[in-house]
């Protein structure tokens, strides 16, 4: 998928005609086999970086202690009290 959004590729078509779209799509198995032959060849291979780089370890560790943080800031100045009474509308203590 990623080389029909790289420079060049099916979705950058500025100026492309529709022959020369077609010609690019017939081409791609042909490419991709040059490919994957000269992989073999050199003994390299394509690789990507982890797409999720907030699923590492520290970024784990740190969105855990955050919320705990959060948690607690939140437990400890509730805006809520435990008398009802005291819960009331904007519109309620307006007084004419």
């Amino acid at each position: 998928m990623r080389s029909l959004k790289s420079a060049g590729g099916l979705t950058s078509s500025n100026g492309k005609t529709e022959e020369m779209q077609n010609l690019w799509t017939l081409s791609a198995p042909v490419t991709s086999e040059y490919n994957s032959a000269m992989q073999d060849y050199t003994d390299l291979a394509y690789s990507t970086s982890p797409q999720h780089k907030e699923s590492t370890e520290a970024c784990i560790k740190r969105d855990a202690f955050d919320l705990e943080k959060m948690h607690t800031k939140v437990t400890t100045c509730s805006p809520y009290t435990a008398d009802p009474t005291l819960l009331t509308n904007v519109i309620e203590k307006i007084e004419p």
